[in-house]
């Protein structure tokens, strides 16, 4: 089962974080590839070149980067280009008005397409109504995340949850 962990601007810079990963990953036998890391643009910028540097060592290892809360920092689209990264997640303020706003549905499919032609997986945040869901998939949005499917839950709730979903 994959996993995504949120990084801080302060993760992002710390030369110590891909041996510490790697640390983790050989003491629990678990592949590098089932985790992706996620972080916002605004935590590239504190130092950028460190923050490549680190995700360059982490990608090295097999795990994912993924950007959260795209469209709603101050990166340009060349910057973008530059970045290890292997997601896009679309900001749940343009999925919340995307049944009624023919403004925000057209950023959302303009960002699914882009990530299309980048090469990179799409992901929808705040999903809540199965609408939102089917125009996302007929956008061909890969993934999606929300209310919709589960709200945060205590671990041993989520594992209920899970073995019913697999069910």
């Amino acid at each position: 089962m994959p996993l995504s962990l949120n990084l801080t601007a302060g993760d992002l810079i710390d030369s110590d974080l891909p041996e510490l990963v790697g640390q983790c990953l050989e003491t629990w036998q678990l592949p590098a590839e089932r985790f992706t890391f996620e972080l916002t643009e605004s935590a590239m910028m504190y130092d950028r070149q460190r923050s490549l540097d680190i995700m360059m060592r982490l990608r090295n290892m097999g795990i994912r980067f993924a950007l959260d809360d795209f469209g709603t920092g101050y990166s340009s689209l060349s910057y973008l280009a530059t970045l290890p990264v292997d997601e896009i997640k679309i900001d749940r303020s343009f999925i919340d008005g995307m049944l009624s706003s023919v403004d925000k549905l057209r950023i959302v499919k303009t960002i699914v397409d882009l990530t299309h032609d980048l090469g990179m997986l799409s992901l929808a945040e705040g999903v809540e109504v199965v609408g939102q869901c089917d125009e996302l998939r007929a956008l061909g949005c890969t993934r999606v995340q929300g209310y919709l499917y589960g709200k945060p839950m205590p671990i041993a709730a989520f594992i209920d949850w899970y073995r019913a979903f697999r069910a």
